[in-house]
C-alpha cells in the first residue's frame, strides 16, 4: 500500500530572488535538522540544486526495519504554470508487517510544519484572496459572518476547506481547533465564530444549522456539501484525519527538467542572432545535448525506482497470496468445527428432551413447566423461605425465563438461609458474599433510594401485618430470559421472604 500526503504553496508574485530565498531557507533547514553527526543510519538525503536549474528538490528517505516500511519526504521549489510553487509530499510504502491496517496519511513532523510556516510567510500565498497562514481567522461581527459565508459558498477559486468552530465563551487556547491552524497549514483554513450575531449572519447566508453552537463544521470547496461533526467533543485527530485524507488526493507536481526550462527561456531569433558565428551555434548545441543527457539520466533514475517498487509490490503480493491461502485453510477448519459443534448441541438437546420426557413419566410434576410451577414446587421443598401471595401473582404473569433454573436458584437460597440459621456466617451482612462464594448467586442487597421513593407502591408488600420494602433481589439472565427475585431479609427470624418474581422492576435499573 502506497499513500501520499501533499501540501502546496503556489504564488504568482515571484522572482529569481524569491526563489533563491526559498532555496536557501530549505537548505538552511536541512543543515540544521540533519547535520552529519546526527544523521540516523536508516535515513538518506538527496538534494537537487544548481544555478542553471530552476527546480530545487530535497528528498529525505527513511526505512524502518521493524515493519519493513518506508517513508519519503520530498520538498520541491519549482515554477509551475506561471507560478512559483513550494510543495511538500510525504509518501508511505507499507512493509509486509504493516499491510493491514495503517493510517492513510499522517501529519508531518513539527520541524517540517515550522518550515512550511516560514515559507508561507516568505511567499505570501493566497487562497481565494485569503492569506494562507498558521493563524485562526476570528469572525466576531455580522459583516464578518456574512464574509465567511461568502468565502464558503461563493468563492469558486477556493481550493482549501475551512474548519469552523463556534467559540463564544472560549479563548483561542481552549478551543478544539486552534492548534489545527498550524498543523494543517496549506491544506485547510481555521475560523472561529465568537459571537451569536456572527453565527446568525453566517447561517443566514449559508442556510439554517450549517454551523451549530455545539458542533464543528467543515466547509469543503464547492460543489462538495459541508460536513458537520455530530459530536460536541471530537478529538483533534478526528478532525485532522478528514482534512489529511482529502490532501492525499492532490495531483502530483511535475518535475520540471532543466532542458525545457532552459530552452523555453531562449530569446526569439532576430537578424542579429542569425549572424552569430558557427562556433557559438556549436556551443549552444553542446549545452542542449548536455542538458538532454541529464534529463535522460534523471528519467533512468526514476525508471530504476519504479522497478524497485514493482519488485517490492510483487513480494508483497506473494506474501498476501500465502496469507490468504493460510486464512482460507483456517476458515475451512473453523467451519468444520462449527458444524461438528452444532451437531453435538442438537444431539444434547434431543437427549435432554428424552430424559425430561422419561422423568415426567416416572415422576410427574418433577420438572416445572412454567415459572408459576417452579414457585409452587419451591414453596413445598424450601422450608427456610417464606412465599407471599404477590410472589405467585407475579410469577403467573411471567413468561420466558427457565423454570428449572428458577427452581434451582430458590433451592440454593433455601440452603443459604439454612446455613445462616446454623451460624455458618455471622450476620445478614455476610449473605451476599456467602451466596456468591458458595452458590454463585448474584445478590444485590438494596435498590437505589430514589427508586424506592419513586416506585414505593411496587417495592412495598405486607409481611406479618407490616409494610416492608423489597430492596434485596437476585439477578439472572438477559433479554427474554431476564428474571429478578425480589425479597425481604427478616433478620429477627433469620429467614428470607420472597415477595415478587418479575423480569424487571418498573425503573428498568434494579
Amino acid at each position: 500500500m502506497i499513500t501520499t500526503y501533499a501540501v502546496s504553496f503556489p504564488t504568482k508574485k515571484w522572482s529569481d530572488e524569491i526563489r533563491q530565498s526559498c532555496n536557501d531557507k530549505v537548505q538552511e533547514w536541512l543543515n540544521r535538522q540533519f547535520s552529519a553527526d546526527r544523521m540516523p543510519a536508516n535515513m538518506r538525503i538527496r538534494v537537487r540544486q544548481s544555478p542553471d536549474d530552476e527546480v530545487f528538490r530535497a528528498e529525505i528517505s527513511e526505512s524502518f526495519k521493524a515493519t519493513g516500511s518506508g517513508r519519503t519526504t520530498t520538498i520541491t521549489i519549482a515554477p509551475h504554470r506561471g507560478q512559483l510553487v513550494f510543495d511538500v509530499r510525504m509518501r508511505h510504502i507499507a512493509g509486509k508487517d504493516s499491510i493491514v491496517p495503517r493510517r492513510p496519511a499522517e501529519v508531518p513532523p513539527k520541524a517540517l510544519l515550522q518550515l512550511c510556516s516560514d515559507i508561507s510567510q516568505l511567499l505570501e500565498v493566497y487562497d481565494a484572496e485569503r492569506r494562507v497562514a498558521p493563524v485562526v481567522r476570528i469572525v466576531a461581527t455580522t459583516d464578518d459572518g456574512q464574509a465567511l459565508g461568502a468565502d464558503s459558498l461563493d468563492a469558486l477559486s477556493r481550493r482549501l476547506p475551512i474548519i469552523i468552530e463556534y467559540t463564544a465563551g472560549k479563548t483561542v487556547e481552549t478551543s478544539l481547533t486552534a492548534q489545527l491552524a498550524h498543523d494543517l497549514l496549506g491544506v485547510a483554513h481555521v475560523a472561529h465564530v465568537t459571537t451569536p450575531a456572527a453565527l446568525q449572519a453566517f447561517n443566514a447566508y449559508c442556510g439554517p444549522q450549517t454551523l451549530n453552537e455545539q458542533y464543528i463544521t467543515i466547509m469543503w470547496p464547492q460543489p462538495v456539501q459541508p460536513t458537520v461533526l455530530a459530536t460536541s467533543q471530537p478529538k483533534r485527530e478526528q478532525i485532522a484525519a478528514m482534512i489529511i485524507d482529502a490532501a492525499t488526493m492532490q495531483p502530483d507536481l511535475p518535475i520540471q527538467a532543466p532542458p525545457r526550462a532552459a530552452l523555453n527561456r531562449q530569446p526569439v531569433a532576430t537578424p542579429l542572432n542569425n549572424e552569430r558565428k558557427v562556433g557559438a551555434d556549436v556551443e549552444s548545441l553542446k549545452t542542449t545535448i548536455d542538458l538532454l543527457h541529464k534529463q535522460i539520466d534523471e528519467k533512468q533514475f526514476h525508471i530504476d525506482q519504479l522497478d524497485e517498487l514493482l519488485a517490492e509490490s510483487d513480494e508483497q503480493n506473494d506474501a498476501l497470496v500465502g496469507d490468504l491461502e493460510e486464512r482460507e485453510t483456517q476458515v475451512d477448519d473453523l467451519a468444520a468445527d462449527n458444524t461438528r459443534l452444532r451437531e453435538n448441541i442438537d444431539a444434547i438437546i434431543l437427549q435432554k428432551l428424552d430424559l425430561e420426557a422419561e422423568l415426567d413419566r416416572k415422576a410427574p410434576g418433577a420438572i416445572p413447566r412454567t415459572v408459576l410451577d417452579a414457585v409452587h414446587k419451591a414453596s413445598k421443598d424450601c422450608r427456610n423461605l417464606v412465599f407471599l401471595k404477590s410472589a405467585y401473582e407475579t410469577a403467573d404473569m411471567l413468561q420466558g425465563p427457565d423454570p428449572v433454573r428458577l427452581l434451582s436458584d430458590l433451592k440454593k437460597l433455601d440452603l443459604v438461609v439454612q446455613a445462616w440459621r446454623s451460624n455458618k456466617f455471622s450476620s445478614s451482612a455476610g449473605l451476599g458474599s456467602f451466596m456468591r462464594d458458595e452458590y454463585n448467586l448474584d445478590f444485590v442487597p438494596n435498590i437505589a433510594r430514589d427508586t424506592a421513593q419513586k416506585h414505593a407502591a411496587y417495592y412495598t408488600v405486607t409481611y406479618e401485618g407490616k409494610p416492608v420494602l423489597l430492596g434485596a433481589h437476585l439477578r439472572r439472565g438477559k433479554n427474554r430470559s431476564l428474571i429478578r427475585i425480589y425479597m425481604h431479609v427478616d433478620n429477627a427470624n433469620k429467614t428470607i421472604v420472597i415477595g415478587k418474581i418479575d423480569d424487571h422492576g418498573p425503573d428498568r435499573t434494579s
